[in-house]
């Protein structure tokens, strides 16, 4: 039965299966072009004459199909080949019919170019220290461009084994997800204009060619990992649970201390040092030698996982100490930066370890590497056994680096390690499920981050941060469901984002308290044990977890994960507020939620704490319209604990009152995540207009004697907004919330102060950070001057003056408050900077001018060779925060749209996020139909939700402001903030 069938999925035939792919492929990094030949085994389903597979943007140079059914070999060469640019796949027509039940080879000769859109087969470059350009060659195939590198089966659950082998210049290190198990000098160059021949010589087409490795076939160093029947068994060496030798402890990473299981790549005793290319090359390139690097055979798995890349790196190594079969961890950088990937290497093998003794299956790779590539569109990808991430999310310099960086690090590599099991051992059957890749490497990712740093609090912020982003997200109309229908592959990457992500790690996290932690896990275990190598849908989890756990799960989670939206839920009291009566309806931002609309319900577990002695009245759940519960005694109570539950509680006034009470009193019934939550429920539903926005203003003013950063990082979130939302109210309102602001940080900034201390710890620091560049941006003046005179200090030397974790604050102070000169001061630390982080903190201070002339500077800059195509979000992100330069943003986007068009053509995830920053913090209904005219009649398919997400989220902004800029402006009056 073909699963696909009646969904509208464009799909390839079922005709034959691929099972084994054996790829040799000549990247030219001098010419920006490769060239490949790849041989296929296949399986005969139904009699056929024509192969259909993905292509994009390859030239097929022939095609040839050997019969390996017959007793004499049989080739025939391809009768026809046509492309369907559309559809993107190539259809193969031979003579001979294949008959069911055979195998055959497919032989594919091919060409293409390593482009520039940082997707499919793309070059990367970056300058060494001598201004010399090198380029590398790298790939990025989730969801769907695999197909550009070679041409496959390029769909999630049509899986087969990988033999890889890359010819490239000798004084180059090539990766790819294996081991290397050999390589071999070859010899240098063709003949010119020999289209048939790559670029060694070596003829592409070999008569005949059968792949040595046949479908299953596993090298020795992966004995028993993947059966050779590819049926998807669990092998019997990974049935058992992994003992738990888990101790936290961080590896060794001195250089040399592991031998080397990538033979052949670089000598491990020196650090990963790669020869220098020879005096005088322009480019790293085809001169001088060539080399041959094969790789071990993959395990079964989909395409968009495979990776390959050649290039210039360095390395640092260490090994797992406590798995039966030590993993050999890389962290692989550009030359002269092993230093910054120290941190990478300490949390790598923790999390190898971790994850095998959560989910009861070892790691099938013999090596786990990490890498960093200069050019890159995402934050990370979970390649099998190969990661590739940006410089931002894996090098930290403990000498230089903000604090701040550390935590995303470490979440980072955590939740791409998570999908080296959940995604890439056990993968979704089709991108509708993505949110079973992502939700869960987004939850088992902090999870583990806050077992190897409980002392950041990693759960609070996550309810500061990632929540909200599922959250207000999933508060408009344009949202989607968790599980989406996906038909065509320009949709595919429109969902990746926070409702894949962060809506689907906050269900699974609501999941995992509503079962509990240790009857989750073990589900976990039954689902990835079953279904091993092989491909699953949502209901293929839920049905592990119901088993385990003896609860129907589907009936609880369904709504949550096939319903667009999330509820509110209202809260009565009665006289003495011993008794609660719960309401939920559908939460909508823009606050005009009709009765059509309001008929979703979800199963809700309302988390009251303190718990009732009663056990009948324990962990109650909402499953109606409403609920009655008796807490037994009056008054003293929180909903949605923890903030687990995956909805926004609407107190009443009386409750409000209490609770504020509470927070000024240090109550701790309150802790840091539920008051991070609570200031995000009010800020969500001032916005709309469950309550005044006057009420979120006066539950604020209960933090003044707060001292957890998570809280204040809340607390700056929801000023920060009212203060964007409400940028176009008359100068007197924009002082008067400038003066507030004073009011809420001045205090506890200038308690802190400008000096560390030998007592600062992770959050005292970043604490001390947020404080200073608050009160400082508001118009303190004591932070004003002491900003300027530590800036004037830096710059003209003495490097002591601002501490890497407060440069940012100082930059944002003095552009913010200062002249034109201190702007292009600030501009210059961005010029010179060489870390990623001292870079990003300096374009979030240029951001903040005002000066049109200046912003207009920023903007030529931004699409300049001076910044990366793919940091251009830094820049645009930065001057739509600033209320002074977001309609200079807007005109300049429109102004030059086709120049973005296609610069961006080939990543549309950036391009959907230049459209976010430049419609969507507006707050009227003229920007609103400003930015729908612009877009009418434009072919903007592929960033569709982006565009209507942005309008709508404009015009909630702007009910928002016409329902309460005159209750904002009242509250300010009777505080005394606005005269």
């Amino acid at each position: 039965m073909d699963p696909h069938a009646g969904t509208g999925r464009v799909v390839l035939p079922t005709n034959v299966r691929p099972t084994h792919y054996d790829l040799t492929l000549s990247p030219d990094l001098v010419n920006f072009t490769f060239h490949g030949h790849v041989l296929i085994n296949l399986d005969v389903n139904q009699p056929t004459t024509a192969i259909t597979l993905n292509s994009n943007q390859l030239t097929i140079v022939s095609a040839k199909l050997t019969n390996l059914a017959l007793k004499t070999e049989s080739s025939q060469e391809a009768t026809d080949i046509t492309l369907d640019k559309t559809n993107e796949t190539a259809t193969l027509t031979f003579a001979d019919e294949l008959q069911p039940g055979s195998t055959a080879v497919l032989h594919i000769v091919f060409k293409g170019i390593l482009n520039e859109s940082m997707n499919g087969f793309y070059r990367s470059s970056f300058k060494d220290n001598d201004g010399k350009t090198h380029y590398i060659a790298t790939t990025q195939f989730e969801a769907t461009d695999a197909r550009k590198a070679f041409p496959c089966w390029d769909e999630p659950a049509i899986k087969a084994t990988f033999d890889i082998t890359l010819r490239v210049p000798s004084d180059l290190v090539a990766l790819s997800n294996m081991n290397v198990i050999s390589e071999k000098d070859i010899r240098h160059s063709g003949k010119k204009g020999d289209s048939t021949k790559g670029p060694d010589g070596e003829p592409s087409t070999q008569k005949g060619d059968v792949p040595s490795t046949q479908k299953g076939d596993v090298p020795s160093s992966q004995k028993g990992d993947v059966p050779s029947t590819q049926k998807g068994d669990v092998p019997s060496t990974q049935k058992g649970d992994v003992p738990s030798t888990q101790k936290g402890d961080v590896p060794s990473t001195q250089k040399g201390d592991v031998p080397s299981t990538q033979k052949g790549d670089v000598p491990s005793t020196q650090k990963g040092d790669v020869p220098s290319t020879q005096k005088g090359d322009a480019v790293s390139g085809y001169t001088g030698s060539r080399k041959e690097v094969k790789f071990a055979t993959t395990p079964v798995m989909s395409t968009y996982l495979v990776a390959f890349i050649v290039g210039k790196f360095e390395y640092i190594e260490t090994v797992t100490k406590n798995l039966p079969q030590p993993i050999t961890c890389r962290v692989y950088v550009l030359p002269g930066k092993t230093e910054e990937a120290e941190f990478a290497l300490s949390v790598t093998p923790l999390a190898l370890e971790y994850f095998t003794e959560l989910f009861g299956v070892a790691y099938p790779l013999p090596k786990m590497d990490l890498i960093t590539i200069p050019d890159f569109e995402s934050g990370a990808m979970e390649n099998w056994g190969l990661v590739t991430y940006r410089a931002i999310r894996l090098l930290f310099n403990e000498k230089t680096s903000d604090l701040s960086y550390k935590r995303h690090i470490a979440y980072t590599i955590c939740h791409e390690i998570a999908h080296q099991w959940f995604g890439n051992l056990v993968t979704m059957d089709w991108w509708d499920y993505l949110w079973l890749n992502e939700g869960f490497a987004t939850w088992v990712g902090n999870l583990a981050v806050s077992k190897f740093f409980p002392e950041w609090d990693n759960w609070s912020y996550f309810i500061a941060d990632g929540f909200q982003m599922g959250l207000a997200l999933d508060g408009l109309r344009s949202s989607h469901p968790i599980e989406v229908p996906c038909k065509h592959p320009h949709e595919i990457h429109q969902i990746f984002d926070a409702i894949s992500y962060y809506k689907g790690a906050s269900c699974i996290r609501m999941l995992s308290s509503w079962l509990g932690l240790d009857v989750f896990l073990a589900g976990i275990r039954r689902y990835i044990k079953k279904h091993a190598y092989k491909n699953t849908s949502t209901e293929d989890l839920w049905a592990a977890l119901s088993e385990e756990s003896g609860v129907d799960v589907g009936l609880f989670m369904n709504a949550w994960i096939k319903q667009v939206g999330y509820p509110v839920v209202d809260v009565e009291e009665n006289a003495d507020a011993s008794a609660l009566t719960f309401k939920q309806s559908r939460y909508l931002s823009s606050g005009d939620l009709t009765a059509e609309e309001d008929t979703a319900r979800w199963t809700i577990p309302l988390g009251i704490e303190p718990e009732n002695s009663d056990s009948k009245q324990n962990r109650p759940l909402l499953k109606e319209d409403s609920l009655v519960v008796n807490l037994g005694k009056s008054g003293h109570y929180k909903v949605n604990s923890g903030y687990n539950g995956f909805f926004r509680t609407a107190y009443p006034a009386t409750a409000l009152t209490r609770i504020s009470q509470s927070i000024k009193a240090k109550d701790p019934l309150f802790t840091p995540g539920d008051r991070v939550g609570l200031l995000a429920d009010l800020g969500a539903l001032s916005k709309s207009g469950h309550v005044k926005t006057s009420s979120l203003l006066e539950l604020l003013e209960s933090f003044e004697e707060e001292d957890q950063y998570v809280v204040w990082v809340a607390i700056a979130e929801r000023v920060n907004v009212i203060s964007s939302v409400f940028y176009q109210q008359p100068e007197d309102f924009q002082k008067a919330l400038e003066k507030f602001q004073r009011a809420l940080f001045s205090k506890a900034a200038a308690k802190l102060g400008w000096e560390s201390k030998a007592t600062d710890d992770y959050r005292s620091t970043l604490l001390r950070k947020l404080l200073l560049t608050n009160a400082g941006c508001a118009g303190d003046e004591a932070m004003v001057k002491e900003a300027q005179k530590r800036f004037a200090s830096y710059i003209g030397g003495d490097a002591k003056a601002l501490n890497q974790n407060l440069q940012s604050a100082a930059f944002e102070i003095v552009v913010l408050h200062g002249e034109d000169s201190d702007f292009e001061s600030v501009l210059k630390c961005w010029r010179d900077a060489t870390a990623t982080d001292q870079k990003l903190a300096a374009i979030g201070a240029l951001t903040t001018v005002r000066n049109p002339a200046l912003v207009k500077q920023l903007l030529e800059i931004s699409v300049s060779d001076e910044v990366k195509a793919q940091d251009i979000g830094y820049f645009f992100g930065g001057l739509s925060r600033n209320p002074t330069s977001r309609h200079d943003l807007w005109e300049y986007i429109k102004a030059n749209w086709d120049m973005l068009n296609k610069r961006y053509e080939g990543s549309m995830a950036l391009l959907g996020n230049i459209v976010k920053s430049g419609v969507g913090r507006f707050s009227s209904e003229e920007m609103a139909k400003d930015c729908e005219k612009f877009f009418e009649g434009k072919n903007v398919d592929d960033i569709s939700r982006p565009i209507a997400q942005s309008l709508e989220v404009v015009r909630s902004n702007a009910k928002w402001v016409a329902r309460d800029a005159e209750d904002v402006r009242q509250w300010l009056v009777t505080k005394g903030y606005l005269v």
